[in-house]
């Protein structure tokens, strides 16, 4: 089961730090928010954050009390990754959206709860089932957000292309992205159902392949949106 954990999150991990990186590096010479906020998303959530859940909760590399201090800071990054992707999603797809800032503000208040719960019990692992809940629901609505909105968007495009106002190649990558935000609600989903259904047992080994074949297909997903081979792009542009 270790080695499920490391092909399917592990291959998430890698594609999020690169793409986190290379988003921040674009930031720092655009000044804006989007690429900053997307950055962060994915280098404190999908990268630091899933790596250290991964070690103290999956392969369970470590134990005791550095496998708790582990999971509350791996839960800090996925809680500040997660408000960062919503706060990119509305730079990009709702700026100036108030219901969308008034939904973010809720995201992270819910966050906040569930990050001082495990806080004031860090020694408990699995977590207790009102965290476990609040954070797997805040953060499944964040990337089911992101799905939508990229997924409608590549839509949009696909129509404006039809008519040569958009480039086929940028639909592809907001398909892509959005993808991989499909991919990333049904490991939440898979996650929830494992927790509703088997309680603190450990995962059955069929839903463990699942994920982490999810995890494989986010990963994918976010590498072609941000880093699309040029054939790739070629063969876009020609259809």
């Amino acid at each position: 089961m270790a080695a499920l954990h490391v092909i399917g999150f592990g291959a998430f991990v890698i594609a999020s730090f690169a793409v986190g990186a290379r988003l921040l590096l674009l930031a720092r010479r655009t000044r804006q928010a989007a690429e900053l906020s997307i950055g962060v998303a994915f280098l404190a959530g999908g990268g630091a954050g899933y790596l250290l859940v991964m070690l103290s909760t999956g392969v369970r590399v470590l134990s005791g009390p550095a496998a708790a201090a582990a999971l509350l800071a791996g839960s800090a990054c996925l809680a500040i990754g997660v408000v960062s992707l919503a706060v990119g999603v509305r730079a990009i797809f709702r700026p100036g959206d108030v219901y969308a800032r008034r939904g973010i503000a809720l995201l992270a208040a819910a966050l906040a709860v569930s990050l001082l719960g495990r806080c004031l019990e860090p020694m408990r692992m699995p977590s207790a089932p009102w965290i476990f809940w609040t954070s797997s629901l805040a953060s499944c609505a964040a990337y089911a957000w992101s799905a939508a909105e990229s997924i409608h968007y590549a839509v949009t495009l696909r129509r404006r292309v039809r008519i040569g106002l958009a480039e086929a190649w940028i639909a592809n990558r907001f398909a892509l992205w959005g993808v991989s935000g499909c991919a990333a609600v049904a490991m939440h989903a898979i996650s929830m159902f494992g927790r509703a259904q088997f309680g603190t047992a450990p995962v059955p080994p069929a839903l463990l392949a699942a994920a982490s074949l999810l995890g494989v297909v986010a990963a994918g997903g976010i590498w072609l949106a941000f880093f699309p081979p040029r054939r790739v792009r070629s063969r876009a542009q020609l259809s």
